[in-house]
Formats: structure tokens, sequence, C-alpha cells
């Protein structure tokens, strides 16, 4: 949906960074091919990305960031989702870390960003790291599968456990950042889906952390990161997990459309195994009725979260756990709407449509993709909503 559909106004800023991704939209398609050929996006798409200033979207305005409100930055994903699926992941899972920088100890952003300020990073988050807390820090050594678009970053946010001190407190599972002289990428991304992604493994030796280049997931649940002590906007107060589940879920819903705008257009002359036009057979109506609900659904669904989210933080008051746990729930609810829709428009595509090369088929191998990410499994997070609504505490940290 436009937003003069929405009837609703977005700052001359907001319209110029949608307008930039929606005018890429030609070059991204004819991309696509290229992006699977090399199993990576190609370096001029991310040259494309920060010069139109889409990285920058929610990193600090102290290194040249614009901080805005999540949901411009997932308007600007899902643009770029419609038209590459594999582009949008990568700018969505790439862009969201420089939020994330902000939330780190200061001395940490100078280090990823006092000489350049468009250094990207990429990451991959399971606690897989092994930790030894040596002076000043850590050492730290493992690997971790799926960090998408490493090749076009210089540094990495990856998942460990750290031990829990001796009769006390339990393990805490963190982020660590590492620069690129200190890891490997291992070259294994040979996939049926989002093969344009780049999502490598990352293998790490003994690299030393210190402190200040650790980011607590609990510290990002109970909103009291040490980047807040700089970056004071808002926006470095929501909660760590309502930001970064958005991030694997909105591509799936911009790809969506892509496929729906694909299939509205492959369909509009087309006739069924029966010789009636595809565009007046009710069967497939539904399924583009299906599909465009589903869309708009999830894109408002997103839009309330984050507006909602951002004015409780510029208040000051509290997040309340139906919130985070709805929130959360319809994150991930959204890919798995998403991947019902797509296969609908691709049932509804005659059987060309399983050929090698058909968008829509094409479109649905990534689907799959997306919806193996293990936070966009929508399971446990019905049941945490469930819980919250009969009196439970939320127990979803990633909400």
């Amino acid at each position: 949906m436009e937003a003069a559909a929405r009837n609703e106004t977005i700052s001359p800023q907001v319209a110029e960074l949608l307008q930039r991704a929606r005018d890429m939209h030609a070059v991204l398609l004819q991309r696509c091919g290229e992006a699977r050929e090399l199993r990576r996006l190609p370096d001029q798409t991310i040259a494309d990305f920060k010069a139109a200033g889409f990285f920058r979207m929610m990193q600090p305005a102290r290194y040249g960031g614009y901080e805005m409100n999540p949901r411009h930055f997932y308007d600007v994903v899902f643009e770029i989702a419609r038209a590459c699926p594999s582009s949008g992941w990568v700018l969505s899972v790439i862009g969201v870390h420089s939020w994330q920088m902000g939330l780190l100890d200061d001395r940490a952003q100078q280090e990823v960003w006092g000489a350049d300020d468009e250094v990207i990073l990429s990451s991959s988050y399971a606690p897989k790291g092994k930790v030894e807390p040596v002076a000043g820090g850590y050492k730290f050594s493992g690997e971790w599968q799926f960090s998408s678009g490493c090749d076009h970053c210089n540094w990495i946010f990856v998942g460990g456990m750290i031990p829990a001190e001796q009769g006390g407190a339990t393990p805490d599972i963190s982020s660590f950042l590492i620069p690129r002289g200190d890891y490997e990428i291992i070259d294994d991304w040979y996939t049926t889906g989002l093969q344009g992604s780049g999502s490598k493994t990352l293998r790490v030796e003994d690299a030393f952390v210190p402190e200040y280049r650790v980011h607590s997931f609990m510290e990002g649940f109970m909103c009291v990161s040490p980047g807040q002590a700089v970056n004071t906007s808002p926006v470095f107060k929501l909660p760590f997990g309502q930001v970064f589940v958005r991030a694997v879920s909105m591509p799936a819903v911009g790809a969506t459309q892509g496929a729906l705008d694909t299939y509205c257009e492959y369909n509009a002359e087309r006739l069924n195994s029966v010789g009636m036009q595809a565009k007046e057979f009710p069967a497939s109506q539904a399924a583009g009725a299906e599909a465009q609900s589903v869309i708009s659904t999830c894109r408002l669904k997103m839009h309330h979260a984050y507006d909602t989210l951002l004015a409780k933080a510029a208040a000051g008051e509290p997040f309340t756990d139906i919130e985070r746990a709805e929130f959360r729930y319809d994150a991930c609810r959204s890919v798995d709407d998403c991947v019902k829709a797509v296969q609908q428009l691709l049932a509804n595509s005659g059987g060309s449509a399983i050929y090698t090369g058909n968008r829509i088929n094409d479109i649905f191998q990534d689907m799959l993709a997306f919806r193996q990410h293990a936070a966009n499994q929508p399971d446990t997070a019905s049941k945490n909503v469930g819980a919250v609504l009969f009196g439970q505490a939320n127990t979803d940290f990633f909400s």
C-alpha cells in the first residue's frame, strides 16, 4: 500500500528513500540471476544501497545516521525484496546491525565507524561460541552458519554464552563483535532458495574480544544497553528482539508483493487448462485477493507495532508483556501467512510455473528459505502469547 492509500503523511526524507528503493526495481530484477550465480549479491548492489543511504536509516546520528523509526527502514526493505528477495534479505539483516551498534559501548562504535561510518556488519547469533573469560575480555572460538552478506562486511556479530559465575547467575547469551582479521569465511552457500544472500559460514579461532565489544541479549531485552548513554534517541530504547525479528520477516512480505506483481502480469493474458482466461477464473482471482490481504495485514501490523513501541519509548512508558508477545508473534506469523499466499499464487499459475526460471517459482523457493529461519517459527511465539493472555509472564527473550 502506498502512503496516500493509508491517508498518512511521511517526511520528505522518508519519501525520498522509498522512491530510491522503487527506482531500483528494474536493475535489481536484472541482477537476480547474477546474484544466484554468484551466490551473493553483486558488489554494485551493496554500493547502490550505500549511496542511497539505506544502511544509515537506523544508524546513530553521531556517525552519520538518520535514527529513523524502524517502520520506515522496513518499508524500504519491502520495496527492495519486492524486486529481489535476496537483496531485500541482505539489506534487512545488515542494515539492522547499524542499529545494534548504537547499543554497544561507544568504544566499540569508535572502532567500527571512527575512520569510516559506511562500514557494515554481518552476523550469526546462535550461541555456538566457546567463551573463556580472560583479563579484560574473553578468548573466543567457534563456527557459525548463515551469515548473510558476509562477503561485503568488515565486522561480524556472532553468538556465544558467557559462563555463569560460581554459585551466581545463569549463563548470559551475548553477541560478540569481531573484526575481519579475526575470522574466516567458509564458502559453503549452496541452497535451493535465497542463493543470492551469500549466507556463508564463519569461523573464529582463539580471538580476543574485549568486554566492551560484547552485547548481552538480556541487556537488549531489558532495554538497558550501554550505548544508550551516548545515543539518546528513543529508537535506541526499543527492545532488541522487537527490532530484529522484523529483519527476517519483512523481506518475506516484500517478496510476496513481488510474486503478486508477477502473478497479475503473467495471468493477464494466460488461458488456463480449460481454455478460460486465467484473470476471469474464480480460483485465480481468489489467490490474488488472499495475497493482497496478507500483504496489507502484515504491513499494517508492522507499522502499528513500531509506532506503539516508539511512542512509549519517547514517553518513558513501560512496554506491556502482551504488546511484546503479540508483536513478536505477528512478525513470525507474517512469514507463515506469506508462504501460504505465494504457494497459492504458484498453484494458480499453470503447469509451466514449475520450470526453472519461472519468477513465481523462484520466489516460492526463497519463501521456503525465509520460513526456515529460527526466528520465523510461529509455534513458540504463539504459545507465549497464549500464556501471557492467561496471566503468565512473557518468557520470550526475543520479544
